[in-house]
């Protein structure tokens, strides 16, 4: 006797998740096979770390006024806030990159800022990165900068692109900060 098709169980290997319920009186359609999922990309990480013999007030009064980054950042030969929208900043690297970045969030009570890019010339996507300040006693903080993104398609892992953040981008920064402090 055959098996009333609303009252299916799946079958033994078949995907439960793929197994839907059928209400009286609905009837079962066909469903068309599921392509196999993709493996959603791997995010490529870049991340630095300095300890200032600077107070972390000084250092985060710096590293908080978002559009002045140029101000302290070697790397950066002008930074100034977007004329529509104060949450943005345009910057032009030293070599003549143009890039635009978006504040996300700031805490002035744990010291950190996120931010990613709007506009910009890297093989990548989906980049957010944090600066984030602790205080090292009265007179010295410790600075973490971070990065994450995704490699854009064909530039693997994104070890070498995260390289080139945390050395020619973080580190310089970072050691930049730190010598803003020394007279």
């Amino acid at each position: 006797m055959p098996k009333n098709p609303q009252h299916q169980n799946p079958q033994p290997g078949r995907d439960l998740q793929q197994a839907h319920p059928v209400l009286p009186g609905q009837r079962r359609e066909p469903q068309a096979p599921q392509p196999p999922r993709q493996h959603p990309q791997r995010y490529a990480e870049a991340r630095a770390h300095r300890v200032l013999d600077r107070a972390a007030d000084a250092v985060w009064r710096e590293v908080r006024d978002f559009p002045a980054l140029a101000a302290w950042h070697p790397g950066i030969a002008s930074s100034t806030a977007h004329p529509d929208d104060p949450r943005l900043r345009d910057l032009v690297t030293t070599d003549g990159l143009r890039l635009t970045e978006a504040l996300h969030a700031v805490d002035d009570t744990l010291m950190t800022l996120e931010y990613g890019f709007v506009a910009h010339p890297f093989p990548l996507t989906d980049y957010r990165a944090r600066l984030e300040v602790r205080a090292e006693g009265d007179t010295r903080s410790s600075v973490i900068w971070t990065a994450t993104f995704r490699p854009a398609d064909g530039d693997g892992d994104g070890a070498a692109l995260a390289a080139q953040f945390e050395e020619g981008v973080f580190a310089v920064g970072l050691e930049a900060l730190g010598a803003r402090g020394r007279s």
